[in-house]
């Protein structure tokens, strides 16, 4: 914990994060695209040949469903690893994404439980009006499954509040067990979960911007969203984030070549 930092405003952390991506992005946007492909694959294998209809084939797609968000903590953590050695100057590379399965696939997986739980409560009264324990008229039902989605959100967006920095913790403390990292999430985030929602806040304008730039613009935010988390998680342990604009001691700071601008690693 550094004694004399200095806690950045959003708007720092903004600055930092758009500063830290420059002439970075091509690999950040390649990041991104691979892990949505792994997200888009998986999520076929899910309901590939399950039927729905029946109360066998609903639980066993519901179960694949469970299985395979667990399977996708361990690539939601090297994506969080690329973002962390990016917002420290360091060298980053598509291999980070895989980094999870060096030995953490255990704490990966556990840690992403918390957020899948949270998920399948939400999911529970969607699950009672599949089995007509609730009954809701056809009409109204676009209304509740608008309800569940939102509610979903609205609990996933909470826990991420609590234990949103549990990912950067096991990159930084491997050797540490997941309650001593969840509970150290706790410590981070505490008093600073109202900070975290204006941080959110303040990125949905130029998400909704994104958006509509025929979804294109998706590929400049996620990477721009995902380095801001990075520079969130810093600032919350006092550390300095890597500042393109200001030199870097000779002893630290990013790999550089012989230009002097920052090496990216893109082996995969």
């Amino acid at each position: 914990m550094n004694e004399g930092y200095k806690k950045k405003s959003i708007s720092e952390l903004y600055a930092l994060a758009r500063g830290q991506l420059i002439g970075k992005y091509s690999v950040a946007i390649f990041v991104t695209v691979t892990i949505s492909l792994i997200n888009v694959l998986l999520s076929f294998l899910t309901s590939a040949n399950t039927i729905t209809s029946t109360a066998t084939g609903y639980l066993t797609n519901l179960l694949i469903t469970i299985i395979v968000d667990l399977l996708l903590g361990v690539v939601s953590y090297g994506q969080n690893v690329f973002y962390l050695n990016i917002a420290r100057g360091k060298v980053a590379g598509i291999s980070d994404i895989f980094s999870g399965f060096k030995g953490l696939i255990d704490k990966t997986i556990l840690i992403r439980s918390v957020f899948t739980v949270v998920s399948f409560l939400a999911l529970i009264p969607s699950i009672l009006i599949h089995f007509n324990v609730i009954f809701i008229p056809v009409e109204y039902m676009f209304w509740a499954n608008t309800a569940i989605l939102g509610l979903q959100l609205l609990l996933l967006f909470l826990a991420g509040l609590y234990f949103g920095l549990s990912y950067y913790i096991l990159s930084d403390h491997p050797d540490w067990s997941v309650p001593a990292i969840l509970s150290e999430s706790l410590m981070l985030m505490k008093k600073k979960k109202g900070r975290l929602t204006l941080v959110y806040l303040r990125a949905i304008p130029l998400f909704i911007v994104s958006f509509l730039a025929c979804g294109v613009g998706i590929l400049w935010f996620m990477p721009f969203f995902n380095a801001l988390l990075a520079d969130f998680y810093l600032d919350a342990t006092s550390e300095e984030a890597y500042d393109p604009e200001r030199p870097a001691p000779s002893d630290q700071g990013p790999t550089q070549n012989p230009s002097g601008s920052p090496t990216l690693d893109i082996r995969l």
